[in-house]
């Protein structure tokens, strides 16, 4: 036969677990150190009462508790993993298990043991919320990698020139991208991006550029978006604009401005002491990419063409462009 006290030290031991016994109409009738601990209410404080008490009302209002004795009494035992109570009214993520108590074959309450399974439930939960993050951001990327080589492709006069074209926007991506995911968070500092982007910090003609603009973060969608467009209008200043000649000038600028009566971001681009500019009579990839505007947010841009350069003005609704999807 068991030595009582032996069972007793057992339930006193087990802290980390509420085990509890019921009668057959539901009601405590003993409540160990573990449930204090776990629950907050003490032995004498639920002795007789309802053990529905640490179920939610939403739970009750469903007649759970009722249907667990029911499942346990049908199946030998009853699983659970639901939100709990405690005595303060917070919840917790509970991992439970109810056995029926049997005296000669007739079932006499329950045994009820619960477990506090809040920390792995957060811990799921934002692994599920990770993992959908990712996948949205990679079908995000697969579709402007998609377009891009596409567009590419179609445009292009021969196949080198179409491979060099992929590649040198496929690299500038990889480099927004990297940006992104080593040492500057799910945002990342317009100034930055705008460097990386126009390659200030490895061409030689850096001082033919000027860069104004507050401190202000852009989030992974649109900064992807906006270096993809910044890296077209530096391809284009190198190849008909101000970067084709050595005095050729290109000020960037950036802040807060208003769209359609919300706050928005805005940045110009003006190329100054270049080769005469005319409108294009052909739209290519480029002007269409940088026309495109900025992903993941509303957005406006107008290209104008004045004598002496190209200018770019584009505004993006701040709300989205700031956004961390």
């Amino acid at each position: 036969m068991t030595n009582p006290r032996i069972a007793e030290m057992v339930l006193e031991s087990a802290i980390d677990y509420a085990i509890l016994t019921s009668d057959l109409s539901g009601n405590v009738t003993s409540w160990s150190v573990g449930a204090e601990n776990i629950f907050g209410w003490t032995e004498d404080e639920v002795l007789g009462l309802a053990a529905d008490i640490i179920f939610t009302s939403d739970d009750r209002a469903q007649d759970i508790p009722r249907r667990e004795m029911a499942n346990a009494l049908k199946n030998g035992r009853a699983t659970d993993e639901r939100w709990h109570l405690r005595k303060d009214g917070t919840r917790f993520w509970a991992s439970g298990e109810m056995m029926p108590l049997q005296n000669n074959g007739a079932a006499e309450g329950f045994l009820k043991i619960v477990r506090d399974r809040t920390q792995q439930k957060r811990a799921d939960e934002l692994q599920s919320t990770l993992s959908q993050e990712l996948s949205h951001r990679l079908k995000n990327q697969l579709a402007m990698v998609q377009g891009l080589v596409n567009q590419s492709l179609r445009r292009a006069d021969n196949i080198e020139s179409a491979r060099l074209s992929i590649s040198q926007r496929l690299r500038v991506l990889g480099q927004a991208h990297d940006l992104l995911l080593t040492g500057y968070g799910e945002r990342m500092e317009v100034r930055t991006l705008v460097e990386k982007a126009i390659n200030l910090d490895e061409d030689k003609r850096s001082s033919q550029f000027t860069l104004t603009g507050p401190e202000l973060q852009v989030g992974p969608q649109s900064g992807l978006s906006l270096a993809m467009l910044l890296h077209e209008l530096t391809t284009n200043a190198f190849k008909y604009g101000a970067l084709s000649r050595t005095e050729g000038q290109i000020i960037i600028e950036w802040g807060i401005a208003e769209m359609d009566e919300e706050a928005a971001f805005k940045l110009d681009w003006r190329e100054k002491n270049g080769p005469p500019v005319v409108p294009p009579t052909v739209e290519g990839l480029g002007t269409r990419l940088i026309k495109n505007g900025v992903a993941g947010t509303l957005t406006k841009v107008d290209l104008t063409y004045p004598a002496d350069g190209l200018n770019c003005t584009i505004l993006a609704q701040l709300e989205g462009f700031q956004a961390d999807t």
